[in-house]
């Protein structure tokens, strides 16, 4: 996806406007268990919505208009399911958060959630108070609380946002770019040596950390969130709806 022109700022825009939030499940009781717990966290003026995977959606015309989705993956054998549900809804929806809420046992592949494009995948407990903490943290954060998009300027190289400006160096710039152009919002280690420059069967893992680390200082530094988060053994990935390119 290319952040570009004002007809994506201004989805963007509408996304940050929106609070309500939906919750998947394999059944609508499964949905409905953790609508509540989403409800009894997330604060007061944000609706949230139940549904089941086979259910069609209360804004089926617009799923843009939840600022986010959580899709609870309750056992190994509906994993296949919510990925193709997770597909679907981001194949349409480029600007709703989606959640990965593994709450059974066994074995999940998280790089198949992101990929398909989930924003996070996160593991639950059977533990009540340990699942609240989880969501507290998560809407609590500066990504969650965070209302502004940053503008990129390729021309001045630089970002823009909140009355502040701060200056990127030329792959700084293009590695952004390079972000705000993939639809999951995720660049591998290789895709982001491709960018660099780099020769990706030579070049130093830990140069590319490091260029990554001193980007995502630069941008917390100024502005207070974690913008690129790092995806374990596989890349990094930009937070969905914080930054745009003009």
């Amino acid at each position: 996806m290319m952040l570009t022109g004002n007809k994506t700022t201004s989805t963007q825009s509408q996304a940050r406007e929106q609070k309500g939030i939906l919750t998947i499940g394999r059944t609508h009781i499964v949905a409905e268990e953790f609508r509540t717990l989403v409800a009894s966290q997330v604060g007061d003026g944000i609706s949230v919505d139940a549904t089941s995977y086979n259910n069609p959606f209360k804004r089926a015309v617009h799923p843009e208009l939840y600022r986010a989705v959580f899709i609870i993956i309750d056992s190994p054998q509906a994993f296949v399911e919510s990925i193709t549900l997770i597909e679907a809804l981001r194949a349409n929806n480029t600007v709703s958060t989606i959640f990965a809420v593994v709450t059974g046992s066994g074995t999940f592949n998280k790089m198949k959630c992101y990929l398909a494009g989930a924003d996070y995948c996160v593991k639950f407990t059977n533990d009540p108070k340990e699942s609240a903490e989880t969501l507290s943290v998560i809407f609590t954060s500066p990504e969650w609380l965070n209302n502004d998009t940053l503008l990129l300027d390729p021309t001045r190289m630089c970002l823009i946002g909140n009355g502040k400006k701060l200056d990127v160096s030329f792959a700084e710039m293009k590695i952004l770019e390079a972000f705000s152009q993939t639809r999951s919002l995720i660049l591998s280690h290789d895709e982001i040596a491709r960018v660099m420059g780099l020769n990706i069967n030579f070049y130093d893992p830990r140069a590319l950390e490091k260029s990554i680390s001193r980007l995502r200082g630069k941008i917390k530094g100024l502005y207070g969130t974690n913008a690129i988060q790092s995806i374990r053994g596989y890349g990094y990935r930009l937070i969905r709806g914080l930054i745009s390119a003009s």
